[in-house]
């Protein structure tokens, strides 16, 4: 997709946004919806190679390199941000990791934590740095869960659960930025084409078929698009909802109804 295509008007100028895991799948998708809108965005992800290449295609975008489970690189990244590009007015908590068709009964506690250290202590340090450093100007935070924290499946058991972490997480630090004017919410996409669907394949089973077996759980027919996902998180981080914070907001075609 374009920088411009499909994007909304520029709700987004001149306004800093940092977006975690920004350098493929949906974070990348979502970078480019808030340049096309505007933002001067930040990429941050552990891959310098793809980051950099996407912030050279966008217009004022730049590039950090982040390991969100870390405190220093969290510490170190806004920092630089700061000094080279101003404060933060947007956090986007994209980065995600997800092992597929492990059963819970042969989960190993080291991959049950590795879900947890991306998909939930990464965006609690994203959100306690913003509620930080957002205090007396206000700002906009964006955590991407998932249907699976609503339902949940068993052969996904730690990302199930670390995105439900995730969905109180946006709860509770909603309800801690907005006497401070900051706005923390989630999107819950559902099925998604990206690289990391496309790992949920049995062995011997075509991509079209695992699409078609996903199709037939969602009422509208079809999966979300990653700029469905995009264009919903550039209208929650815009002023046009600036009433809405705390809301766990289902991208998933009626799907979790």
């Amino acid at each position: 997709m374009s920088p411009g295509a499909n994007a909304g008007p520029r709700d987004l100028e001149g306004r800093i946004a940092l977006i975690t895991g920004g350098a493929q799948g949906l974070g990348a998708c979502i970078a480019r919806q808030f340049a096309a809108a505007g933002a001067r965005v930040v990429i941050a992800d552990l891959d310098e190679t793809g980051g950099r290449a996407l912030a050279a295609e966008l217009p004022g975008a730049s590039f950090v390199r982040l390991d969100v489970t870390r405190e220093s690189d969290w510490l170190e990244a806004l920092a630089a941000i700061e000094r080279s590009t101003g404060p933060l007015d947007i956090l986007v908590n994209s980065a995600g990791f997800y092992r597929p068709n492990v059963p819970l009964e042969q989960m190993e506690l080291a991959l049950w934590q590795k879900h947890f250290a991306v998909n939930s202590d990464g965006p609690f340090l994203g959100c306690r740095e913003a509620l930080r450093r957002m205090k007396g100007r206000g700002g906009v935070v964006l955590n991407l869960a998932s249907t699976a924290a609503l339902s949940g499946f068993v052969n996904g058991a730690a990302y199930s659960a670390s995105k439900a972490a995730l969905a109180m997480l946006t709860r509770l630090a909603a309800r801690s930025g907005a006497p401070h004017g900051i706005r923390v919410n989630a999107i819950l996409p559902g099925a998604t084409p990206t690289a990391m669907l496309r790992a949920n394949a049995l062995p011997g089973q075509s991509e079209e078929e695992l699409f078609e077996v996903l199709r037939a759980k969602y009422p509208m027919g079809r999966l979300a698009t990653p700029e469905d996902i995009a264009q919903a998180a550039l209208f929650l981080c815009s002023d046009r909802a600036a009433y809405i914070s705390g809301t766990l907001l289902p991208v998933d075609g009626a799907g979790s109804a």
